[in-house]
Formats: structure tokens, C-alpha cells, sequence
């Protein structure tokens, strides 16, 4: 049987892909927003949190805005607008 092996980002790494500041993504982890396979490998206290990849991608799945008239995928509504102009030109 072969398994995938899932992949895993540091908070860091997190705050980079995603464009969020480091107490955002901690306060989203808390709350969940990235699934249940969030691992501390730290205390309680000095947290090292590791986000799965399949967590960030759910999570920007659920963010993502469609336009009924375009396929392009966008994060905001003000990105969707910008898309949409750059796309018409």
C-alpha cells in the first residue's frame, strides 16, 4: 500500500505562502481554521507549531472568490476585481 506523505509548514513558512503576520496565524491555529493535524512540537509554553499542507490548502480553498462569468480563481473580491480588469485588457 502506498501512502502520500504529507508535507508540513512552520509558522514562518506559514506567514510567507499565506501573507498573514505571525499572531494572525496563531490565532487561526487555535481556532482550528487549518484542521486537526496542527502538531506542537513544542511546550505549552514556547509552542513550535507544524501546519499540514493539506490544512493551508482546505483553508485557501474556502477563501477563494469565483466570478459567475470567469473561471479565475481569486483570495478577495479586490483580487477578483484586478484579475478580471488585467484579463479584459
Amino acid at each position: 500500500m502506498n501512502r502520500g506523505v504529507e508535507m508540513y509548514y512552520s509558522v514562518r513558512q506559514a506567514e510567507l505562502l499565506l501573507g498573514l503576520c505571525s499572531k494572525t496565524l496563531i490565532a487561526k491555529l487555535k481556532a482550528r481554521e487549518f484542521g486537526g493535524g496542527v502538531v506542537n512540537l513544542g511546550s505549552e509554553m514556547r509552542p513550535d507549531y507544524r501546519i499540514p499542507a493539506s490544512g493551508l490548502n482546505a483553508w485557501l480553498d474556502s477563501r477563494r472568490v469565483f466570478s459567475e462569468s470567469s473561471p479565475i480563481a481569486a483570495r478577495s473580491v479586490g483580487e477578483l476585481r484586478r484579475r478580471l480588469k488585467l484579463s479584459a485588457a
